[in-house]
């Protein structure tokens, strides 16, 4: 991963950055390393400092990261038993709580399902590397179709059609349009620069998300990314 991309996933989900840091460390690690990482990404001290203040208690409670000392955060293979994380899960139940320790609870969760139900030579690939390895080929697609459009000459609004043309073959439906002005709801946008915003706020969409209906009701799978105009 680019600095880049970590200083603009730190932006998107701070949260999952920081696990991001800890996860490609070979090492356990203090903040000062995990700090250093961030702001040589490019993002700032300060917004570093005080994401970590609120967010540094969650961070013991994650399937795969261990604390060796009280100072030190380590990424384990090992993830915690299942039945940790179902109480996790369990205890958020009726609360919104972060996206990327949820999403960590339920992939452990069902990773453990997997390997007692597969038999065999794939009782060894979780459904979470089987779900990467889909998404790392989504992708492969996505990005061979681009760097063939641009061969072509194909211009950015060309490439955006095709994308939204794959969206919609595969149920999803745009929420908002990048740059559209739009009234403020928590379920299906994401603020950014802003907290707490209430419901029916002016906002300008930065990024649309999606929802999912190959399932029969329409789920949100990707919130859309929203910032005050």
């Amino acid at each position: 991963m680019g600095d880049r991309i970590l200083a603009k996933q730190f932006v998107d989900d701070a949260g999952s950055a920081f696990i991001e840091v800890i996860r490609r460390a070979d090492r356990p690690v203090r903040l000062q390393e995990i700090r250093a990482v961030l702001v040589d990404a490019g993002v700032p001290v300060d917004d570093v400092d005080r994401q970590w203040k609120r967010l540094r208690p969650l961070f013991r409670t994650h399937p795969h990261v261990s604390k060796p000392q009280p100072a030190l955060y380590e990424w384990s293979p090992a993830a915690h038993s299942a039945k940790v994380s179902l109480d996790a899960l369990v205890a958020y139940a009726g609360r919104r709580g972060p996206a990327w320790l949820i999403g960590a609870f339920a992939d452990n969760v069902t990773d453990n399902l997997v390997r007692s139900a597969i038999a065999g030579p794939r009782s060894q690939i979780s459904w979470t590397e089987q779900r990467e390895q889909e998404k790392a080929a989504l992708v492969a697609g996505i990005v061979g179709y681009a760097a063939q459009l641009a061969s072509a000459g194909a211009a950015a609004p060309d490439l955006v059609s095709w994308l939204l043309d794959e969206a919609g073959r595969r149920r999803l439906t745009p929420i908002g349009r990048a740059g559209e002005r739009t009234l403020f709801d928590g379920d299906v946008h994401e603020a950014v620069g802003a907290s707490n915003l209430d419901a029916g706020a002016d906002v300008r969409v930065v990024r649309p998300g999606f929802t999912w209906s190959g399932g029969g009701r329409p789920v949100v799978v990707a919130r859309a990314v929203v910032k005050l105009p």
